[in-house]
């Protein structure tokens, strides 16, 4: 595949486009000149066989200039050839100039004042004409001019007559005019040209920039389909359950095995939101630039083994073998996004498996390390291959058991941007009905010593949100925690106030920023954490809570922002500000981390 053509080389296309389309004209006019030529030196008595032979050069030269010009208008398209054509066509002119300016050494008598002024004028009416013809390119007609007229000015001043002298010194201030000006037209047609082509590249980005509007507006219009279409099946599940639950609770039948299947029913559910709008928050982030990227050497067992661990139940529910190898190497990466990429693709992988097993190996290639991730699953169809990074794509042949775990066609999306994130590599292949590998190519790493590793900031639980853990439904805690929630919804603060009930914690519940602080200041030493969302009001958001709780409070005082807002420059703004962050919906197992984690 040929690189695009840079602005100097379009400029030199078109100027040799310009000057072959103008040989036509120009050979006949110099045919019709070296005919009227001949004559009028045959009739002044000049030999005639110089005289025939100069015609006969001439009319070669021409019709040759005439076959380069024919035979550059079917290839001009090719812009590589260009500076081999531009040669060409100046060595033409070079010649033509070298032809015409043999008349001063050929034919320059002194005793026939007739054919001197014949031959002045026509050279010197060839030259300023040429300023048209050759103008587009101006070596073409510096390689013409010369040779022309240098010859016959020399000839005028190596002669002892004065008035030779003068014509001489004349046909060099025409020859230094002409090329003066001759510059100054091919530097307007090079401006005009290159103005043009600023113009051209202007209209093409512009045309760039609409198609890839419309082509994202037309995904997002996908997108926000299918993110719907995925988001009310378990919200109709729900909106079901919940009649049903009160129903029954009217009826007296509500026992308590059906409470507890109603329950895990609505607890599925919720998960499969849950993970969908995890998912989508992983993309907004990426696509955001929201994700800090920290690299570093890093042992690549301990990630695989994480990523394995997290998919094994659902191996070993399904009987599939499931093979490690990690060869004891290093790698440079950032541990966070690095297990994001194969935790999605290991979890791909068990998903669309049924039968036979996974093997997840790693192999040197060179300065970098493969990382390699095989399955006996369904395969991919080849006219899937191309866009299985899109979101919400799934493959043709997917068919959606009921048996088979859900998927929202957005593991590829965030592998495929977190890949470009760090730099890692992707490539894939599949077989329909076979199976698949997809393999992650990162930069080798020299293994740490035991006193390196020591000092080694790395911790893999800083990942994107698509493999938080399942929520915690252990014992409550040993000790009681009192926590403030600050939360304009009424809805969201009961919801609260028995999660954190059931967990043996006291529940302090404020929906405004002055209920918040009063709260705190009348609990003094007793508060341990505080849950504050970020948009309470038109006015005030979380991050002002923060700043009146540590002035109020303590400044050490564990707080964290709750937030549905997943924009950027939100994050940004709270990351800025050095308050946890946690996105809505959070799950339980989020929250008893936090309140528990921080005593």
């Amino acid at each position: 595949m040929q690189k695009p053509a840079s602005l100097s080389q379009r400029l030199l296309h078109e100027q040799v486009r310009l000057l072959a389309s103008n040989v036509p004209t120009l050979v006949a006019g110099t045919l019709l000149l070296a005919t009227g030529t001949a004559i009028l030196l045959v009739v002044n008595d000049q030999p005639r066989a110089w005289v025939l032979g100069w015609w006969v050069a001439i009319i070669l030269q021409s019709l040759v200039r005439w076959y380069l010009a024919h035979a550059y208008g079917k290839r001009q398209r090719d812009a590589a050839q260009t500076q081999t054509w531009a040669r060409i066509f100046v060595v033409g002119a070079v010649v033509s100039g070298l032809l015409w300016g043999s008349l001063a050494w050929m034919f320059f008598t002194l005793e026939e004042p007739y054919t001197l002024l014949l031959i002045g004028m026509v050279l010197a009416a060839l030259v300023s004409s040429a300023t048209h013809s050759l103008g587009p390119y101006f070596p073409a007609h510096l390689g013409f001019a010369v040779p022309c007229l240098l010859p016959f000015a020399l000839q005028c001043l190596r002669n002892d007559n004065p008035q030779l002298a003068t014509l001489g010194m004349l046909m060099l201030v025409l020859l230094v005019m002409v090329e003066h000006f001759s510059r100054r037209i091919s530097t307007t047609i090079e401006d005009a040209l290159r103005l043009r082509f600023e113009n051209q590249n202007l209209v093409e980005q512009v045309t760039a920039e609409k198609d890839k509007a419309e082509i994202a507006n037309r995904a997002k219009t996908r997108f926000l389909a299918t993110a719907s279409h995925d988001m009310r099946q378990p919200i109709h599940a729900m909106s079901l359950f919940v009649p049903a639950m009160k129903r029954m609770a009217q009826q007296d039948r509500l026992s308590v095995p059906s409470l507890l299947t109603i329950a895990e029913r609505m607890q599925g559910a919720l998960d499969v939101m849950g993970q969908l709008l995890n998912r989508l928050l992983d993309v907004s982030r990426l696509d955001a630039g929201a994700v800090r990227v920290h690299r570093e050497d890093l042992e690549l067992a301990p990630v695989l083994s994480e990523v394995v661990e997290a998919v094994a139940p659902q191996c070993d529910a399904k009987g599939l073998r499931l093979r490690v190898h990690d060869g004891g190497l290093w790698v440079y990466s950032d541990p966070a996004v690095l297990h994001t990429i194969l935790g999605n693709l290991l979890s791909n992988a068990a998903r669309y498996t049924e039968r036979g097993g996974i093997l997840v190996g790693a192999r040197p290639r060179g300065e970098r390390v493969e990382i390699q991730i095989w399955d006996t699953g369904i395969g991919i169809a080849s006219e899937d291959m191309a866009r299985i990074t899109e979101e919400f794509f799934q493959g043709s042949n997917i068919t959606g058991d009921a048996h088979q775990a859900r998927g929202f066609g957005l593991g590829m999306s965030i592998v495929s941007r977190s890949a470009d994130l760090v730099g890692a590599r992707l490539h894939w292949r599949s077989q329909l009905g076979k199976g698949s590998m997809f393999a992650v190519s990162v930069p080798r790493a020299a293994p740490l010593t035991s006193s390196e590793a020591s000092l080694s900031p790395t911790s893999g639980a800083a990942t994107l949100s698509a493999f938080d853990p399942a929520m915690f439904a252990g014992p409550a805690p040993l000790q009681n925690r009192t926590v403030l929630v600050v939360d304009g919804d009424d809805d969201i603060l009961a919801a609260m106030s028995l999660l954190l009930r059931s967990w043996g914690h006291t529940p302090l519940l404020a929906s405004s920023m002055e209920q918040a602080v009063q709260l705190a200041t009348a609990h003094p030493g007793t508060l341990d954490a505080a849950l504050v969302d970020f948009h309470l009001s038109r006015d005030i958001n979380g991050l002002m809570v923060v700043e009146r709780l540590r002035e109020h409070v303590s400044p050490l005082l564990p707080m964290a922002i709750v937030t549905g807002d997943t924009s950027s420059e939100v994050m940004r703004t709270v990351r800025e500000a050095s308050v946890e962050v946690m996105h809505k919906p959070v799950e339980p197992a989020t929250l008893y981390r936090f309140i528990c984690g921080n005593h």
